[in-house]
């Protein structure tokens, strides 16, 4: 059997749309699974008076604020001196979302200097991060005592 070239044109177009297809699948089954999705945020002080999304990086006392996540989704966070400060952990603790995927910190405090925040969903392959400045000096862990909140865990630190 003969194939003119564009039947031969028209077989691997088909097969391209094919495997494009199936990529966008298994990109969104990997990304729109449960467990490691959402955001976090550092937010100056000990609450938002409204929902706030943005991230304020340059802060006095703060609280961290879990957004976009599954419901009930926990996962673990800690918080690292950054150079030029220094490369220790100072903080860490555990969130557990509500049913709208938010979770959110008691204010706490570090000491004046750079500090790279870190968290993960339910898994440890996926861990993210942000960095932020802490303006002012403060002892570190919550601010007027207790845990630091976020799924109800104790800091360490």
């Amino acid at each position: 059997m003969y194939r003119t070239p564009l039947s031969i044109a028209r077989q691997v177009g088909r097969a391209a749309c094919l495997a494009t297809a199936l990529s966008l699948l298994f990109v969104g089954l990997t990304f729109g699974a449960n467990g490691n999705n959402g955001t976090v945020k550092i937010h100056d002080g000990a609450s938002d008076e409204a929902p706030v999304i943005n991230n304020e990086p340059h802060v006095c006392t703060f609280h961290l604020h879990f957004f976009f996540a599954d419901a009930a989704q926990a996962g673990d966070w800690w918080i690292d001196e950054h150079p030029p400060t220094g490369g220790a952990q100072v903080l860490d603790g555990a969130y557990l979302t509500d049913a709208n995927g938010e979770d959110q910190t008691v204010e706490m405090g570090l000491p004046a200097g750079h500090y790279k925040l870190y968290w993960e969903g339910s898994n440890d392959h996926n861990i993210k991060h942000k960095t932020f400045w802490v303006t002012c000096d403060n002892p570190p862990g919550p601010i007027g005592g207790g845990g630091v909140g976020g799924g109800g865990e104790e800091q360490t630190g």
